[in-house]
């Protein structure tokens, strides 16, 4: 988990929030709604480190929300996320008693992260994704032996020329 004492001396921590925004919201209003999970943040004491805007995307399964008595079914949603510092005790309660009872939050998760700015870059499609990627092990480079007599140049030419074709469909 990730500590810092903030100026009163009290421990702080580090958390990431990501969001699902109903897709019914006007496009105008999504900057309006945003403001809502600000204010929570401020309102429990929460400083903001950093903010990923909310974009549109289709959801991997749809999700359903019971509204005034009907399941409402949404297969599209605002992805948004914001990373900001606070006390344990204030994150429990913003996300059990402010942002529980936001009608326009399809989906919240709220995680404890690390200050420094995330590795792993979510962008829109026409970007490109960067990604810090670290190995953990040596692949094994196995040897065959073949057995067999003497390759004619023409058999060798031909079988370069089959695998430099193989390369080039892939």
């Amino acid at each position: 988990m990730t500590e810092e004492h903030n100026e009163e001396g009290r421990d702080a921590t580090v958390y990431e929030l990501g969001y699902h925004l109903v897709s019914t919201i006007a496009a105008d209003d999504l900057e309006t709604e945003v403001n809502k999970i600000r204010k929570a943040i401020e309102k429990r004491g929460g400083s903001f480190i950093t903010e990923g805007t909310p974009e549109a995307l289709t959801l991997a399964f749809p999700m359903f929300i019971n509204k005034a008595g009907k399941q409402i079914k949404h297969e599209t949603a605002y992805f948004g996320w914001i990373k900001f510092e606070m006390e344990p005790e204030q994150a429990v309660a913003l996300r059990t008693e402010d942002l529980a009872h936001n009608e326009n939050l399809l989906r919240i998760l709220l995680i404890v992260t690390t200050r420094e700015e995330t590795r792993a870059q979510l962008q829109s499609e026409q970007n490109t994704i960067l990604r810090e990627v670290k190995t953990t092990g040596v692949l094994e480079k196995k040897h065959e032996v073949e057995e067999g007599g003497e390759v004619s140049e023409e058999e060798l030419e031909k079988s370069i020329d089959d695998l430099v074709g193989e390369d080039e469909t892939k």
